[in-house]
């Protein structure tokens, strides 16, 4: 399935449950630490290269964690239901919809 239908359709069932999934990762990556020390080494290494764009960012626990490691990171999602929740996560982190 693609074009406009399957993407409307893949919006509306991503922001059915944004809410819900957002609340049960808020604490996600406190218990992984191998997660987090991938994102720190990739936030040491891309540092200075330009802005890191978090693709699919869900909920935008990545996207605050990159930031709070001092990253120029921004989440992009293609649901609508999302953007809210990342600016939530930290005030540094931006957010921004999709086409």
């Amino acid at each position: 399935m693609t074009g406009p239908d399957s993407l409307r359709t893949t919006r509306a069932a991503f922001d059915a449950v944004a809410a819900d999934y957002a609340a049960t990762s808020r604490d996600e990556l406190a218990g992984r630490p191998l997660d987090r020390a991938l994102l720190a080494a990739f936030a040491e290494l891309a540092g200075g290269l330009g802005p890191i764009a978090d693709l699919g960012c869900g909920p935008g626990h990545v996207t605050a964690h990159l930031s709070a490691l001092g990253a120029d990171a921004f989440g992009v999602d293609l649901s609508p239901g999302w953007s809210p929740w990342p600016g939530r996560r930290t005030r540094d982190s931006v957010s921004r919809r999709g086409r």
